[in-house]
């Protein structure tokens, strides 16, 4: 099986559905309506869980502000794409890309993980490389995962793990491990690598040099031109550079960046909102409830509630 092919538009594929013209579903997880308020960024559980209860059938549905990684370590099934359906065995890796219609058919001796991921969690490595993007821009299934994505199916349980644990910076090590997942499967599916160098693998160089920057100095609430004198370009070039990769400003970036780790210490920590936003490097607890506020739609007090309520911690 070639791991990088189009499902779409694979001549091979057997037990080709009729067009849908009916209503497709638009869920955060399968069966769960998308909420207005308040969303996970990450998400893990095993197939079993959800399958059993619809009688280990998916039925067609799209997410639109998420993407999905599967691991299928014992029995089989078909996965929907468009309109066929595909047959995979255990020992198989499936990737779903944001708003792809999709379905699966389970065998009652499935076993493995799903692993659902904020859409926004593609922005910066997808910027940063063409081929990544390309990656994650198609359906995949790669069979035979142990020799072809090892490392990549090492990602997922490890997150399976941390998301299950209490170890110190649990949420932190997860969203590196959501990245070398996505990478370690572009791999394995015959991604290249990225050009020599010219204009625009120079930007690709530049948004990846970015997001470490902001990784490492976000609490310090730093100008754009401070990320921009260290990448060795102006602030408004910089910002260009953002928007045309990511489709987010600078700004955006950053305060992106604060509100995952607020709502992190929120939801995993009991430390107060003003200990919280000090972490975060906001003088004034007011000011940091306000920003919270105005990008979220409601206060750190009420996310935190609903949250850990949700995820009865």
């Amino acid at each position: 099986m070639d791991a990088s092919r189009n499902l779409l538009h694979d001549p091979n594929i057997s037990g080709i559905v009729p067009p849908m013209n009916r209503y497709v579903p638009t869920y955060q997880l399968y069966g769960e309506e998308i909420e207005r308020e308040g969303r996970f960024w990450l998400h893990c559980e095993t197939i079993p869980e959800r399958s059993r209860l619809h009688d280990w059938e998916i039925r067609p549905h799209r997410h639109d502000a998420f993407f999905q990684m599967l691991h299928i370590s014992d029995g089989t099934g078909d996965v929907l794409v468009g309109d066929a359906y595909r047959g995979f065995g255990a020992d198989t890796v499936i990737f779903i890309p944001p708003g792809v219609v999709h379905g699966f058919r389970f065998s009652r001796d499935i076993g493995g993980l799903v692993v659902t991921v904020l859409r926004e969690r593609l922005d910066l490595p997808a910027g940063a490389s063409p081929h990544l993007a390309a990656f994650a821009a198609e359906p995949r299934i790669v069979a035979d995962a142990e020799a072809r994505a090892r490392l990549a199916v090492d990602s997922l349980h490890r997150i399976a793990a941390e998301i299950a644990g209490h170890g110190i910076g649990r949420m932190m090590l997860a969203e590196a491990l959501v990245t070398a997942a996505l990478i370690d499967l572009a791999r394995a599916c015959g991604a290249r690598a990225d050009p020599a160098p010219d204009p625009q693998s120079r930007d690709q160089q530049r948004l990846e040099r970015l997001a470490s920057l902001i990784n490492a100095h976000f609490r310090q609430h730093r100008p754009a031109a401070f990320y921009a004198e260290r990448i060795g370009i102006s602030p408004a070039h910089l910002n260009r550079i953002a928007r045309a990769r990511t489709g987010r400003s600078l700004q955006d970036l950053i305060a992106a960046r604060l509100l995952d780790e607020a709502r992190r210490s929120l939801v995993f920590t009991f430390l107060p909102a003003q200990a919280i936003a000090h972490d975060l490097g906001f003088s004034d607890p007011a000011y940091f409830s306000r920003f919270f506020s105005r990008h979220t739609g409601e206060s750190p007090s009420a996310y935190r509630a609903r949250e850990r309520a949700r995820l009865r911690l």
